[in-house]
């Protein structure tokens, strides 16, 4: 048996799915639990949900993945501020204390939120990739042409 579970968080809509054999066991999203609309905090209710649909402990997944690299996407904001500075600074102070805090130790935090149980690696996948996987692997097509695009 094979189980991944993937997590989305720190951005908006919080959301957990897990995945036993390659067929979707349960996925959730936080603001069902948390009833905050489009909560964007960890997903530990909706991470509680879906082990408990399947029966399983944190330390029973093979796999955890987060849906971006934060490095990449903090290398991206930075790059976004520097080219509206000095107007962006402001804005950037606020977010930076968040990334310090959280968001560039994701590993440390996904661990620390699955209770510690979950001791191998995390995957961290392109945010692209995440979004062109939740639409091709449920699908029921052997092969596709996916396009993914954020505005």
């Amino acid at each position: 048996m094979t189980s991944i579970l993937g997590i989305s968080a720190f951005y908006h809509d919080s959301a957990a799915a897990l995945i036993v054999d390659g067929q979707i066991v349960a996925a959730a999203q936080e603001e069902r639990f948390t009833r905050r609309k489009h909560d964007a905090g960890f997903p530990e209710n909706a991470i509680g949900y879906c082990l408990a649909e399947a029966g399983l402990t944190p330390a029973d997944l093979d796999y955890v993945g987060f849906y971006d690299k934060p490095l990449v996407k903090f290398e991206r904001l930075l790059e976004t501020y520097l080219a509206f500075a000095p107007r962006g600074v402001k804005s950037w102070l606020t977010l930076l204390p968040n990334w310090l805090r959280t968001r560039l130790h994701l590993p440390r935090v996904i661990k620390k939120g699955l209770d510690r149980q979950y001791r191998r690696r995390i995957v961290f996948p392109e945010h692209h990739e995440s979004h062109a996987a939740s639409a091709f692997f449920p699908s029921p097509f052997p092969e596709a042409a996916i396009l993914t695009v954020d505005g």
